[in-house]
């Protein structure tokens, strides 16, 4: 009989996106009412930038790394720049009734099929900015439909897509990506609020690849508008531009899905910031709250190959070493015929494609039975993970946040729990958009 390793457990950053409730919005009933802007909204004219997007801050979003070839729509008529050697110049229009190609090549961007074309005969371009005329436009790329501007970046026969937009529209898309748009409202509110703010004190974080953030869990998920929702958009409007500090700087607001039943404290991980702190938390209705995982040893090998370079040969054991105080993995042992590597909890759990580092680990020998010593001459034929949580467990928990709501806690509370000392204020909007469009 097969023993199973009991759930008795002691004592990065990638946030996992939760499923939400999307509602497609295809391109043709967007709306399209036209307000043109009175001035030029070019990156290169930094006054004229922050007036296109008011009071708010601007944010690029890297929605594609690498692309050669894209069909452009709008949904209104939209300006169309090209990038040469004398600089940022209008090149043409992308009408609302048509559409536009860009094509890679090894020397520049190709456009076709602009209306008001002033492009000279097989003119390249090292990068193509098309911009929105006015807030309630998008524009359609290969990859979805964006709220604000697109920028396409040349690089060697392809390019990378840019989306350029305020930050509250942004927020429109990340707060369903992020946690799903049926939730009490009060949580969605939190998760906005976390967002913004994580947002802002992430600005600029890739600057001199002409992008602030990733549109993935290595950020925050951003899915254009195809992910927005009413509930959602609803949580966003009523936090406007709120966002938590502590000395007066926005704090890093890392959040999760499922703690597990207690949050971890960020010292002990990579933020050693005094607002994380461990606590308690009420996450679980999670499906993640328990898990159990039982992967074979040509699967651990094979991942520990393949995602973490690591070749010990047959594995003997894994053998956590030590603990964060709330009882997560920092360091584990990993003990084979061939050697053995120490590495962190973190990537172990990366490496083995985990839910968290909250686990206890057993070997399973040929009899089905959990191996208590490890020996040369007992090859475990399996691994059995029994854990709680999913994701860091740093900052506010998702499904915590959610519970919390659903007991009549408002967002300020909800967000004070898990956040400790902070303080939740209006930004000053001009204290970013300079940082941001240089």
């Amino acid at each position: 009989m097969k023993h199973a390793l009991a759930l008795t457990l002691v004592g990065f950053c990638a946030f996992p996106a939760l499923a939400g409730e999307i509602t497609e919005m295809s391109f043709d009933s967007y709306p399209t009412a036209y307000t043109s802007y009175a001035t030029d909204f070019s990156p290169e004219n930094t006054n004229a930038y922050q007036t296109a997007f008011g009071n708010d801050v601007p944010i690029r979003v890297q929605v594609a790394p690498w692309d050669n070839s894209t069909a452009l729509r709008a949904t209104a008529t939209a300006r169309v720049k090209g990038l040469n050697g004398l600089g940022w110049r209008q090149i043409g229009q992308l009408e609302a009734t048509s559409q536009i190609q860009v094509q890679a090549t090894a020397n520049g961007l190709k456009v076709t099929g602009l209306s008001n074309s002033s492009v000279n005969g097989n003119e390249l371009f090292q990068g193509i900015r098309v911009e929105s005329p006015h807030d309630q436009a998008a524009i359609q790329s290969d990859q979805g439909l964006f709220r604000g501007n697109l920028i396409l970046q040349a690089g060697k026969n392809a390019f990378s897509v840019v989306n350029e937009l305020p930050l509250e529209h942004y927020l429109y898309s990340v707060v369903p990506s992020e946690m799903p748009a049926s939730w009490p409202l009060e949580a969605l509110k939190s998760q906005a609020v976390a967002a913004r703010t994580y947002a802002l004190s992430h600005l600029g974080g890739f600057r001199k690849r002409g992008f602030d953030v990733t549109n993935t869990t290595a950020s925050q998920v951003y899915q254009g508008v195809r992910a927005e929702h009413s509930n959602s958009s609803r949580a966003v409007a009523e936090t406007r531009g709120l966002i938590m500090t502590y000395n007066d700087a926005p704090i890093l607001a890392y959040f999760h899905s499922t703690s597990g039943g207690r949050t971890e404290n960020g010292a002990d991980l990579w933020a050693p910031q005094p607002y994380l702190q461990a606590v308690d938390d009420v996450d679980h209705a999670s499906p993640k709250y328990t898990w159990h995982t039982e992967l074979n040893q040509s699967s651990v090998r094979a991942k520990l190959r393949d995602n973490l370079k690591i070749n010990v040969g047959d594995v003997l054991a894994l053998q956590p070493l030590s603990f964060t105080r709330g009882g997560r993995i920092k360091t584990i042992r990993i003990l084979g015929n061939q050697g053995e590597q120490t590495v962190s909890g973190e990537k172990i759990r990366m490496g083995l494609g985990l839910n968290s580092t909250f686990f206890n680990v057993g070997s399973v020998g040929k009899d089905g039975k959990l191996i208590k010593e490890p020996a040369r001459d007992n090859t475990p034929v399996s691994f059995q993970f029994a854990g709680r949580g999913w994701g860091h467990g740093m900052g506010m928990s998702q499904y915590g946040a959610r519970q919390l709501a659903l007991d009549g806690h408002p967002f300020n509370s909800i967000l004070g729990h898990y956040y400790r000392g902070v303080r939740i204020e209006p930004i000053n909007p001009s204290r970013y958009q300079l940082a941001a469009s240089n």
